[in-house]
């Protein structure tokens, strides 16, 4: 690739020389509305007349060990060029775009651009998991050394980790007590966006500059258009690895990526306009809609929330806005004597979920172990005797379970990258409970698939499902899968659009196991389907699961 040397013309080095240069570091937050960390560097460049530049890094190896997905990365690749056209037109500051293996040579680059440059200061936003954590610990230091500070922010949840406690300032081990206090704190308070400044009008004539080729810093990119090429060769490379590795497993990768393209469009522009129609047209419906996976009656915003292309602040505020015009409209009615309205459950259920996105990243800042594969738990953890059935494993994985729901969640999460949240729920807990598998296991498969994969809701919601998390489901009360597709796909249609070979046998039977069985048995009418006869006998699985709890 393309790289662009190092600026040392006498003319650019005299006009630059006393004025200081910042430096933004983009990571998880690709976006200019309510990015705390770039509103914070342009308001102090502005009040110190400073040049700004700002950097991303690709860490393909990084990501790998990982395991994030491949339509996660295409989705960053794709969001980059929106970013940079942004940044110069909006703010007139110049991204540069670099390729490094991993944190350390990302490290190594940092300290090789801040000192080429004469960056004074490094910000950035927060990041929770325990190598970054180690990342900006080590770069800190580093950088403390050429007298160049490092400055980060709280930007990832709606309030930040440890903002909420017990009395005893303790974390809080059940949800519903958090998200009162939570909201609570929200009520009282004021949150409010934060809008970045156009920083002074030098910066469009002394924009960052690269580095120069070096062991660290492989390739590199600073046009649109130039990124955009850049992240299609991170992406093609990238999705290369994963097949050489075989993580692609039962998975469809170039399917995936076509779906991701088509249903995520990238930027913040349309993360945003994605969130105002959601409230305009779906949010008053939520409650109930939100858990019917044939309809598209949630926001779809979770991939955009996950790589920072929109802030879950802002989603917090446009939703309470809403909440605030029903209830002056409710008020209205009730004067007129209309309606005796109250509040809007369908509102409150969805800023619920935003609650859930930063309890469990809490709950990461309070129990980093949770990283290293712990269970929240572990004593419970420790106690099942896990099964790691990899033929098992593999059906699962490939939707060929023998039971409907599950199988057609799955198949739609290999083809699309995306999987309907209860369904993440029914298939965690069938592979946790039906088939006692270890949930590190499926863990990781989802985070291999989903575009939306982040760590702390997926560790968070699997450890739910297996009974070893924080506030997680009872081991007694398991999820019936044919029960739970009676209730959220009555007609069988979700079942029925990824599971073809079932079009011709009737919900009624789809949704009982016994019924299914006895239909795919030799000498049915249904035995010539190519479709599995279920695997394991639910309710024998569930009373052998409570058995593995109780002890």
């Amino acid at each position: 690739m393309p790289t662009t040397a190092l600026a040392t013309d006498d003319a650019n080095r005299n006009t630059t020389a006393n004025q200081p240069h910042y430096l933004m570091w983009f990571r998880r937050d690709l976006r200019l509305h309510d990015n705390t960390a770039l509103t914070a560097l342009c308001e102090h460049a502005n009040s110190t007349n400073a040049q700004v530049s700002a950097v991303f890094f690709f860490t393909p190896e990084q990501w790998q060990s990982h395991d994030t997905s491949l339509p996660q990365v295409d989705h960053i690749a794709r969001t980059l060029p929106k970013l940079a056209q942004s940044l110069a037109k909006q703010l007139n500051i110049s991204l540069t775009v670099y390729v490094c293996d991993d944190f350390a040579a990302c490290n190594d680059a940092i300290i090789k651009i801040c000192t080429a440059q004469n960056i004074t200061t490094l910000m950035a936003n927060h990041e929770y998991e325990g190598n970054e954590i180690a990342r900006d610990e080590q770069v800190t230091k580093q950088l403390a050394k050429h007298n160049i500070e490092f400055l980060r922010f709280h930007d990832q949840c709606i309030l930040p980790p440890k903002s909420i406690t017990t009395n005893d300032d303790s974390m809080y081990q059940v949800f519903t007590p958090f998200y009162k206090k939570w909201r609570h704190t929200l009520d009282i308070g004021t949150i409010q966006a934060h809008e970045a400044q156009t920083v002074n009008a030098i910066n469009a004539t002394h924009a960052s500059t690269p580095i120069a080729n070096s062991d660290n810093i492989a390739n590199s990119a600073v046009s649109k258009k130039a990124i955009e090429t850049l992240g299609k060769k991170v992406v093609e490379e990238y999705q290369q690895r994963l097949q050489e590795t075989g993580i692609v497993g039962s998975t469809d990768s170039n399917a995936q990526l076509s779906h991701a393209r088509a249903a995520y469009p990238a930027g913040e522009v349309t993360a945003c306009h994605r969130l105002d129609q959601f409230i305009a047209d779906d949010i008053n419906n939520y409650d109930v809609s939100r858990d019917v996976p044939s309809l598209h009656a949630t926001s779809q915003l979770s991939a955009y929330l996950t790589i920072g292309a929109i802030s879950a602040r802002h989603c917090y505020i446009q939703a309470t806005k809403a909440l605030d015009k029903q209830h002056t409209s409710a008020q209205v009615d009730r004067e007129n004597k209309n309606s005796q309205q109250g509040d809007n459950k369908d509102i409150n259920r969805w800023i619920s979920e935003l609650a859930w996105r930063d309890f469990y990243r809490h709950v990461l800042a309070h129990k980093p172990e949770l990283i290293r594969h712990q269970a929240y738990k572990n004593e419970t953890d420790k106690s099942i005797n896990w099964s790691y059935n990899q033929d098992d494993f593999d059906a699962w994985c490939a939707g060929k379970t023998g039971v409907p729901l599950v199988d057609a969640a799955m198949r739609c999460l290999n083809a699309t990258g995306f999987m309907h949240n209860r369904l993440r729920m029914v298939t965690a807990m069938f592979l946790t409970k039906d088939l006692l598998i270890d949930w590190r296991w499926g863990e990781r498969y989802f985070m291999q698939q989903l575009i939306d994969g982040d760590f702390a809701s997926n560790n968070g919601g699997w450890q739910w499902s297996a009974s070893t998390g924080t506030d997680a489901a009872p081991y007694f009360r398991i999820m019936n899968p044919f029960s739970q597709a009676k209730t959220h796909d009555p007609d069988g249609e979700f079942i029925k659009l990824w599971l073809s070979e079932l079009q011709d046998i009737s919900a009624s039977v789809l949704h009982s196991e016994d019924k299914l069985r006895k239909a795919l048995e030799k000498n049915d009418q249904f035995n010539h389907l190519d479709y599995p006869v279920p695997m394991v006998d639910h309710k024998a699985a569930r009373l052998l699961a409570i058995a593995a709890f109780k002890t």
